[in-house]
């Protein structure tokens, strides 16, 4: 059953990539709404997931740009959270093997996107690696997101039924998340050059 949007689609997909170009704002809600309208037919399902990986690899960007001018105390502020703390170390642990591409599964790491940019940024990695993480991981992200929507609402017929039958699938996704950085961040061991969660935010 085609549902029509309450706005124009050119403006929805505006919004898709306004909203996931917020710094720090949760873009999950918005992707799972534009998902199901998607699947109703009042969107098309690619242009809206470009839109969100556009607006998502903006939004790293700019925390990009200000962990390179305010990195450590920005990292502080985030490691003062035991969320925040667990994801500085959990990127830490990963960024001398994988690089700027660490940011592409920090999207699913509770603050863990924003850690690894801010990281990435304080500590000066050439902004091509971290256009490419970024990039992944937004359109990996991007389409999981409204994926469940658009699945939620084929399966319902409906787009705002859809974004309830998704919800529950999104917060199982970020419950493994975050119980998988909780198990690793209590199995290894602390770096032993380290006293706090990241030299950083020390």
């Amino acid at each position: 059953m085609i549902v029509s949007l309450p706005v124009a689609p050119v403006a929805a997909y505006a919004f898709l990539l306004l909203w996931s170009a917020v710094p720090f704002a949760p873009a999950e809600p918005i992707l799972l709404m534009g998902g199901a309208f998607a699947g109703s037919g009042g969107l098309a399902l690619p242009i809206a997931i470009g839109a969100a990986t556009l607006g998502s690899l903006a939004s790293d960007l700019a925390k990009y740009g200000l962990g390179r001018a305010a990195g450590p105390r920005l990292l502080r502020r985030l490691a003062a959270k035991p969320a925040g703390a667990r994801a500085v170390r959990w990127i830490e642990n990963r960024l001398g093997a994988s690089g700027p591409m660490v940011i592409a599964p920090a999207y699913f790491v509770p603050f863990g996107v924003v850690a690894a940019t801010i990281l990435c940024g304080a500590l000066r990695l050439r902004l091509r690696g971290v256009v490419l993480g970024s990039t992944v991981g937004a359109l990996v992200w991007a389409t999981i997101y409204l994926g469940l929507g658009y699945l939620g609402a084929t399966v319902t017929g409906n787009p705002w039924f859809g974004v309830l039958l998704a919800l529950p699938a999104a917060a199982v996704i970020g419950l493994l998340a975050k119980r998988r950085v909780v198990r690793e961040c209590t199995c290894e061991p602390e770096p032993e050059v380290h006293t706090e969660p990241c030299p950083l935010a020390a």
